[in-house]
């Protein structure tokens, strides 16, 4: 498993535990430093839009203040 895959699950577990909640880059980087898979703000910007180009999660709101979601989850 490759070292985004890790970081993905990770994130993925975390967002199916609270499926109604927005997801910014700084709540994702946050979580990565809580779990010691780093803090760059860059590797959490492309995980969430890696994971909104495969259709696993949904984006939303401007260029500059994008807000991540659950595809599928409810609240939409």
């Amino acid at each position: 498993m490759n070292h985004r895959s890790i970081r993905a699950s990770h994130l993925l577990a975390e967002m199916r535990r609270e499926p109604r909640k927005s997801w910014t880059t700084g709540k994702v980087r946050d979580l990565y430093a809580a779990l010691g898979l780093g803090e760059q703000r860059s590797t959490a910007r492309h995980d969430l839009q890696h994971l909104a180009a495969r259709g696993r999660l949904v984006e939303s709101g401007p260029e500059n203040c994008r807000v991540y979601r659950l595809n599928g989850a409810p609240g939409r």
